[in-house]
Parts: C-alpha cells; structure tokens; sequence
C-alpha cells in the first residue's frame, strides 16, 4: 500500500502542544479531492493542509485545505503552519534574510513572509485579502441567546456586531469581560438559524479584558455546526477579520499602522498567541497581514 507522510505543526506558539495543532502533507499532487477530504476527516483537526504544484505563474506552492467536511478558500493556520513546515524540513529553500513565499489559494495568490536566522525559522506571517465590512447586525438579543448570555453581556460601549470578511467571513461578536466570555455555551438550533440569516457559520467572540494585559484582545471561536470538531485554539483567518474590526471601528487608532496581539485558546488549554498588521489608506483598513510562530510537534505517515 502507498505511503503517503505528513508533519504535525503546532501553529501560533513555540511551545509544542500548544497553539493549534495542523496536519501538513507536503506532497500531495497525486492524492485527488474526494482523498484529501477523507483524509482530513482521518486526522479529524480542525484543519488539514495538502501541498500540491501551483496552477499560476507568480506562485510558488499551492495550498489545498480541508476542514472534516469541506475545502476551504483560505484559512490562517494551515497556510502560516505549512509555509512553516516546508520552511523547517528544507523543503522550501530560505536565502538567510527575510523570504516570502507566494502561495496559492482559493481566494487568490498571496504573500507569506519568513523571518529566519541561520536557518532556523522564526515568525511566519500571511497577507489576507483586503477587509469587507458587512452592514451592522442589530439583533443583540439574537445573537447573545444564541451563545447563552444575557444581552448585557454584548457589545460594551456600542460596539456593533458585524461581519468581517479577509477570505473567510466571520461574525465579530464583542463581548463586555473576559467573565463573560468564559460563559459563552452555544445553543447549536440557534446558532446554526443565526448563521443561515448572516450568511457565515463562522463566530469570532473578543473581549478587551485580556488575561495578559500585553494583547490588544482575548478572542474566542465559537464552535459549533461542523466547521471543526470543537473548539479551535487558535483561528488566523478570524484574527485578521478581529484586527480589521478594531481599526475600522476606532478601538484601536492606526497612524496609519497599527500592530495587534490576540490571545487565544485558554479556554480549550491550548493557549495561542496571534500577531496581526493593518494598514490604512484614507482612515480605512487596506492590507492584513496575520502570523506568529509555530513548532514541528512530529511526523507520520498514513496507508492509502
């Protein structure tokens, strides 16, 4: 029976068995959709990641990722956790100075950066696309009995609900404490009826009461539908979402850059630590950029 190896990636922290924890294959061009998909089920992470050939010139690698039930157009973690990867087995070649790597993805041929010395890999960080802002959602007493908490416990000073789209739509919920947070229970019915009525089965909950008072915010992935099997610890695509939110919103002032960190995962016992850039272009949002560090938690191999 074929072989086919993979690499454990522990994605936004440097400390193994944290972070969130990713399945690369770095050589999948052989493996066809309907494969991938069940061996993303087989790992049964919140992602998967397969490497194949790019189908466009200005890329270097293309990105294929796979959640248990469906291929994704871009995510944050797979995409930083598999340049990472390539990067630290010498996979991908890295010139001693600061490397970008352009991946392909669903949602368009990107820019990931690798910061290095001596070889060693240190931050991995991705460009996002440009933020969307979706209308206000006005319905506080919707979303919060869809999470379980009083509406009182939402949108302090505010604050709207609202999607944020850099690939992945998501529904930014701000959250009054970090108390109020550490209460959210889905009720499964009514998140999966609020989803159909946003368009977006993603929820990224935040708070500004962080635990390390050194992050701009605490944020939370709300699971629930089948997006991933549980709680993700740490989610990329939903942090450059959360970075865009803060500064189109005011909370965090860019002058015209601003740098955020996002602690992420307490909840769940993998803590992570998310880095993310925004820049502006007429006191709006314009360029994304989302990353951290990641370890090599291990190796294996599955039979197909």
């Amino acid at each position: 029976m074929p072989r086919k190896e993979y690499l454990r990636v522990d994605v936004f922290s440097d400390v193994p068995f944290r972070g969130n924890p990713l399945a690369v294959f770095p050589d999948a061009d052989e493996l066809e959709p309907q494969q991938m998909q069940a061996i993303a089920r087989e790992m049964n992470l919140s992602e998967t990641v397969f490497c194949v050939r790019p189908t466009r010139p200005q890329a270097d690698l293309r990105l294929r990722i796979f959640t248990i039930d469906r291929e994704l157009p871009l995510a944050g973690h797979p995409t930083i956790g598999a340049v990472f990867a390539l990067a630290s087995t010498g996979r991908l070649p890295l010139s001693g100075k600061d490397d970008v790597v352009w991946c392909e993805l669903d949602a368009g041929v990107l820019p990931v950066e690798v910061e290095s010395q001596s070889g060693v890999v240190g931050r991995v960080i991705m460009t996002q696309r440009e933020p969307r802002f979706g209308e206000a959602y006005a319905r506080v007493e919707r979303v919060a009995a869809a999470l379980g908490v009083p509406a009182t416990a939402l949108c302090p000073g505010e604050l709207p609900i609202r999607v944020v789209d850099t690939g992945i739509p998501w529904l930014i919920v701000p959250v009054v404490d970090l108390g109020g947070i550490r209460r959210i229970q889905p009720d499964t019915a009514r998140c999966l009826a609020l989803a159909s009525e946003v368009d977006t089965d993603g929820f990224y909950a935040f708070t500004q009461d962080a635990e390390d008072r050194a992050c701009t915010a605490h944020a939370r992935h709300v699971a629930f539908g089948t997006l991933t099997p549980g709680e993700d610890p740490a989610t990329g695509s939903a942090a450059g979402c959360l970075a865009s939110y803060l500064v189109g919103e005011g909370v965090v002032l860019a002058s015209p850059n601003a740098e955020l960190v996002f602690e992420q995962g307490l909840e769940v016992r993998r803590p992570s630590r998310i880095e993310a850039f925004v820049e502006t272009a007429g006191g709006r949002p314009q360029r994304v950029r989302v990353g951290g560090r990641c370890v090599l938690a291990g190796d294996g191999a599955l039979q197909l």
